[in-house]
């Protein structure tokens, strides 16, 4: 294999990228399609889609494009009038049929390939991606709003996976509309071709010509619907189009598995499971050396430049470099695995469409991910190799919802879900301590975060990336966020519990605390710090809603507030409790109050990834009734000062002697608040807080009165009687 680093950029790339794009005339097995230069759209919007032809030729592998397009506003100009295509030389050749501006009834011609750029501008090397893509680039002069453009290209691929089946998924843009849209797929009788749509409006309309078959999907006067806010990750809100060869998932991952298979290398991976098997005896044990050795000492650098990226680089070439794509990455991992007797596979998954993946017809483009499958002890589990500083072990990692994967095996029947993992903590536990001051001086606030599961791999990979030092100060703009005019007092400290996947810090700060005013001029007004549960929670907006609105997943909060003041004093809550529970969300909150404090215990757990679109409504109003239930508002008595820190204020917590109990928020609620003493015990803290605090002159005198008291007791004890 040449060095990747060789190939990038140089002369002879360009080259070739030159020599698979010319120009020509429109192929024969094309349609002419008419549209109307006169559509005008209900709605204004900076372009106008006069017609989007999309036609294939299934046995040719040839896909024509066709678009018209009409410049409304300066912005559009601005954007199109540098016309660009992209495509990859290797697997791909283009021929470019026309590109013009239409002005009236005047037509000025644009496609002068000597004068175009070939960029070779890598735009996903910001994500350490290098695909190999070129960008042929045509700055086009004199172009005004109410121009008319239009373009058409044809693409012939050549895949290298394959190759005698093809597929392919067309989708209406949204927030524009469209004059008219033409979608057209042709091919042999005897192709075994399949369609599915998104609404059982999209269907084709069916032609045959000899042993052809034609599909026709036409439609005029569309205009998509602006994007939803919160939508689900994996949902498909634009109505769409797939069409499909395959047979089975089945024979699309035999295919794959025969082209990964390799021959047998060096002996380095050998050498490297002779270590891992050297150090470590116990089999878990070494599963877990090995994910570290390829997710923490190898980085993640997507060079797709000899096989179109679609098949891995040999694991020998992945060691002596030591980088590589997900595929590179994981086929590595997979052949370190069975050097250490461990059963192992690829799995392909896709981080965008996730489980909707298993509503679609089969395809191998529908993957963009691999993740590792392996099982010891007769458990299964997935790792993700590209994800740095992960803990929890070979068993309780964590690995993100792709909903489906499709196995690289010969033996798999179709596409397999990710494995559950019983008892995976994925818990964010936030405990604040306030010493609060109503006299106008300055209150402390000491931190103690616990994250578990992927909340603690999030913290582990921050520090990781940016430092102590820079993760400390991005804290610190969040606090002054939250609190006023909050300052850090000494240092941020963490406690790193890898194996078990749990991630501890403590801060301490001061603020001044907002006290509002109160009707009694002997009071004043604090809300206790709550606000993050409206960004996490976020309020579905007042319209009908026509996509699933998506909430966060898994998320499982416990916020701890813990008030300490002599301004609380005789303190009468209402409500002291609050469950509120749905299909969606869980939510809980209990106030304990005695003298001198008040502990506020906040739950939340999400139970799915998303609500419907016609439950959004119920589901508005239910988040209404945890933001209210969340919001506590304290009338203390002004005048008081912070009351003094105690020793281990802010400092890391002990280390947890066994993991946290599981959440139940509708159960009642009649334990003591974790972390806080018995009322008795209280009550004495408070009594040694004033003998520590009493003035000195104080003491002094007491100790001599009691002096004196003892004194004349004694003489007044043998005093002799007449």
């Amino acid at each position: 294999m040449q060095n990747e680093s060789q190939q990038i950029g140089s002369t002879d790339s360009i080259a070739v990228a030159k020599n698979r794009l010319r120009t020509g005339a429109v192929p024969d097995w094309v349609i002419e399609c008419s549209y109307s230069p006169q559509f005008k759209p209900g709605e204004h919007a900076p372009v106008t889609y006069l017609l989007l032809n999309t036609q294939i030729h299934a046995e040719r592998r040839e896909l024509f494009v066709q678009n018209v397009i009409r410049l409304e506003t300066m912005e559009a100009v601005q954007h199109f009038s540098q016309w660009r295509l992209q495509f990859e030389p290797k697997t791909q050749f283009i021929t470019l049929h026309s590109l013009k501006i239409r002005r009236g009834d005047a037509e000025i011609d644009h496609l002068e390939v000597d004068k175009a750029h070939f960029l070779q501008r890598e735009e996903g090397l910001e994500k350490f991606v290098i695909g190999g893509w070129f960008t042929f680039l045509m700055i086009l002069s004199d172009v005004r709003p109410g121009d008319i453009l239009e373009y058409a290209y044809t693409i012939q691929n050549q895949p290298r996976l394959l190759e005698n089946n093809g597929s392919f998924f067309f989708s209406l843009p949204s927030a524009v509309s469209v004059g008219k849209y033409h979608f057209l797929v042709q091919f042999e009788s005897q192709r075994g071709m399949k369609w599915k749509s998104s609404a059982s409006t999209l269907n084709p309309t069916e032609t045959r010509k000899d042993t052809a078959v034609f599909w026709t999907w036409d439609g005029e006067n569309y205009t998509g619907a602006k994007p939803e806010s919160h939508m689900p990750f994996w949902y498909l809100a634009n109505p769409w189009i797939q069409i499909s060869d395959f047979s089975d998932w089945k024979t699309i991952a035999g295919a794959i598995f025969e082209v990964w298979r390799t021959e047998e290398g060096d002996q380095t991976i050998s050498n490297i499971a002779k270590e891992i098997e050297a150090t470590e005896t116990d089999l878990p044990a070494r599963v877990e050396k090995a994910i570290r050795l390829i997710q923490d000492q190898y980085r993640y650098l997507s060079v797709n430049l000899e096989f179109g990226g679609q098949i891995p680089s040999a694991p020998e070439t992945v060691i002596q470099r030591r980088f590589g794509d997900c595929k590179d990455l994981s086929w590595l991992l997979v052949n370190l695995f069975k050097k250490l007797g461990v059963q192992a596979r690829p799995v392909l998954v896709n981080t965008s469409l996730a489980k909707t993946i298993g509503e679609l017809l089969p395809a191998p483009s529908l993957f963009n991910h691999v993740v590792v499958e392996f099982e010891i002890d007769g458990k299964r589990r997935w790792v993700d190799t590209t994800i740095k500083q992960q803990g929890g072990g070979p068993f309780n990692r964590s690995i993100p919802d792709f909903g489906f994967g499709l196995p690289v095996d010969i033996i798999v029947e179709g596409l397999v879900k990710p494995p559950q993992i019983s008892g995976q903590s994925n818990l964010f536990d936030l405990h604040e301590t306030i010493l609060l001051d109503t006299r106008g001086g300055l209150s402390s606030l000491a931190v103690i975060q616990q994250n578990e599961g992927h909340y603690a791999d999030g913290l582990r990979q921050q520090l990781a990336t940016i430092g102590l030092e820079e993760m400390a100060r991005q804290r610190s703009q969040s606090a002054t966020g939250r609190f006023r005019d909050a300052r850090r007092i000494g240092t941020l400290q963490y406690r790193d519990d890898r194996d078990n996947n749990r991630f501890v810090l403590t801060e301490v700060f001061e603020f001044r605390p907002f006290l509002d005013d109160h009707p009694n001029d002997k009071l004043c007004r604090f809300h206790t710090p709550t606000n993050w549960i409206t960004s996490v929670l976020a309020m579905p907006e007042n319209t009908p809603r026509k996509t699933p609105f998506g909430l966060p997943y898994p998320c499982r909060i416990s916020h701890v507030v813990d008030i300490e003041s002599p301004a609380i004093q005789r303190m009468q809550i209402s409500d002291p409790r609050a469950q509120l529970s749905n299909q969606h969300v869980e939510f809980s909150r209990t106030d304990k109050t005695g003298h001198e404090y008040l502990v506020m215990k906040l739950m939340m757990e999400t139970k799915a990834d998303s609500v419907p679109a016609d439950q959004t409504a119920q589901h508005a109003k239910f988040v209404e009734q945890i933001w209210r239930a969340a919001i506590r508002e304290l009338s203390i008595q002004k005048g008081y000062s912070a009351p003094l820190k105690k020793r281990g204020f802010g400092e890391l917590p002990p280390v947890a002697k066994k993991d946290l109990p599981a959440f139940k928020p509708i159960a009642p609620l009649v334990e003591p608040v974790p972390d806080r003493p018995a009322p008795v015990h209280k009550r004495r803290k408070h009594h040694e807080y004033r003998r520590q605090n009493f003035p000195a002159w104080l003491k002094i005198a007491l100790r001599l009165a009691i002096a004196l008291g003892i004194g004349l007791m004694l003489l007044m004890a043998h005093r002799p009687h007449p």
